[in-house]
């Protein structure tokens, strides 16, 4: 990934979404992350930075050519006996002269390895923008799904604050006529007041969860599009973890990154150890030089000097003091640190892809049973408010069974987007993510209904 990564994201939204200017759909989000996104933006810049040290590296082994330029200009007077005669005169010269050189190295192994190490962290600056703009996928869907959930949670305490307050008045009613006890009026009361607090709480995260999707894009949003029902929760395919182990060890950024700062370190221990090595360069330089003198307004002594010159330089270091031994030891010690950084960075991302490997087959399972329970809730809620009527169940009863049903729809919820985010972090660890998949999961996306948000 790099440059013509992020192109490739703009020209494909544009060819998808010409027709609207601010939707809110995740696609759109996407791609106003992709532009304002500070973060992203900040990592693209560290990107173009970084990835000149290959540049600054290879010119100290290209030709250096420099130019100069000089003029200069004497007055003064001359003073003395010269052949038996007497010299008093004034005197007054200029000097002009230019030139230039080329030096080229012709054994420097310090410049050849920092080249090299150059090379290394323009490769650990590319892989690490690949995951940077992985990691902006994950943070625009999980900012994305965090508001969907947060709508779901809201809809569902604002049913089950509608319910509780019918259930209130209706148990108000009963006790009213002397049907029921005072205390099955306070129960339907402290529900009641629970799920008034309850939602809220909700309101609060709902809008909390809008400026976290702020700060990715710099807008306000309004009426994010739901994720539809019927959307496929399956295993992941291959459904063969150790593949998806395989996939990450030779494809995440991370790793990558972490690979190429690894060997960057260990050109650059080279680099420090090479300073003890004698240095060797070549010149070939151009001097032109006019000189004009003037005694008491006669001229003479004017001259032309110019002329070329080539020349070999020898440098043996000697003793610097210990500086260069003890930049040698640092710089392996420096290289042990990025060694070790890397076996860890192997080894967590192998942990986290079992992990999201893990959380995604669970949450398949996961996503059937709670859509199942809600079933499951609501048939016992008919059974036990029939009871109820009856006599043979009391408003505690209702309640909790109440409860329970609302607590199934937060679950099934909360089971659904988990499937989404493990899955992109799955993909993630793999090294497999990229804008398509966000693409994929926007025709998944419809805008919202008013009936979406009936949920009893």
């Amino acid at each position: 990934m790099g440059l013509q990564f992020k192109r490739s994201v703009i020209a494909a939204s544009l060819a998808i979404f010409t027709g609207s200017a601010f939707a809110d759909n995740l696609a759109e989000i996407y791609e106003l992350a992709v532009k304002n996104d500070p973060v992203i933006r900040a990592a693209e810049a560290t990107f173009l930075a970084d990835s000149e040290a290959e540049s600054l590296g290879l010119s100290a082994l290209l030709p250096q050519v420099g130019a100069n330029a000089n003029i200069t200009k004497t007055d003064g007077s001359i003073d003395g006996t010269q052949a038996l005669s007497t010299v008093d005169a004034d005197t007054e010269g200029e000097s002009k002269g230019w030139g230039v050189q080329l030096e080229q190295q012709l054994f420097n192994m310090n410049a050849w390895f920092n080249f090299k190490a150059g090379k290394m962290e323009g490769n650990r600056a590319q892989a690490q923008f690949g995951a940077d703009q992985q990691e902006l996928i994950v943070r625009v869907a999980q900012a994305y799904f965090d508001i969907l959930q947060a709508e779901d949670n809201l809809a569902a305490s604002e049913a089950q604050e509608k319910a509780n307050k019918r259930r209130l008045e209706q148990t108000q009613q009963r006790f009213d006529v002397g049907l029921i006890a005072i205390t099955d009026v306070h129960e339907a009361r402290a529900a009641y007041d629970s799920s008034y607090a309850l939602r809220l709480g909700d309101e609060g995260l709902l809008a909390v969860n809008m400026e976290k999707l702020t700060v990715l894009t710099g807008m306000t949003h309004q009426d994010i599009w739901q994720l539809v029902e019927d959307y496929p929760v399956t295993n992941p395919e291959p459904m063969d973890v150790q593949e998806w182990v395989g996939y990450a060890r030779g494809n995440n950024y991370s790793i990558k990154a972490s690979e190429a700062q690894r060997d960057g370190a260990h050109q650059n221990a080279k680099a420090k150890k090479a300073n003890h090595y004698p240095t060797l360069s070549a010149t070939l330089g151009y001097q032109d030089t006019d000189v004009t003198n003037d005694f008491n307004d006669t001229s003479f002594d004017d001259y032309n000097n110019n002329g070329s010159s080539v020349g070999l330089n020898l440098n043996v270091p000697i003793f610097t003091g210990g500086a260069v031994s003890s930049q040698r030891r640092q710089a392996y010690q420096q290289y042990n640190a990025a060694l070790e950084g890397y076996s860890g960075t192997v080894r967590n991302v192998t942990q986290a892809t079992r992990a999201f490997y893990v959380n995604v087959t669970t949450g398949v399972a996961q996503t059937q049973a709670r859509k199942q329970s809600i079933t499951s809730n609501k048939s016992a809620l008919d059974a036990t408010q029939a009871g109820y009527e009856v006599g043979t169940r009391n408003i505690v009863d209702v309640l909790n069974v109440e409860q329970g049903l609302f607590s199934a729809i937060r679950d099934y919820s909360t089971a659904r987007y988990g499937y989404v985010i493990n899955s992109l972090k799955l993909k993630q660890q793999a090294g497999t993510l990229s804008p398509q998949d966000i693409y994929d999961l926007n025709q998944w996306l419809a805008a919202p209904k008013l009936s979406d948000k009936n949920l009893m």
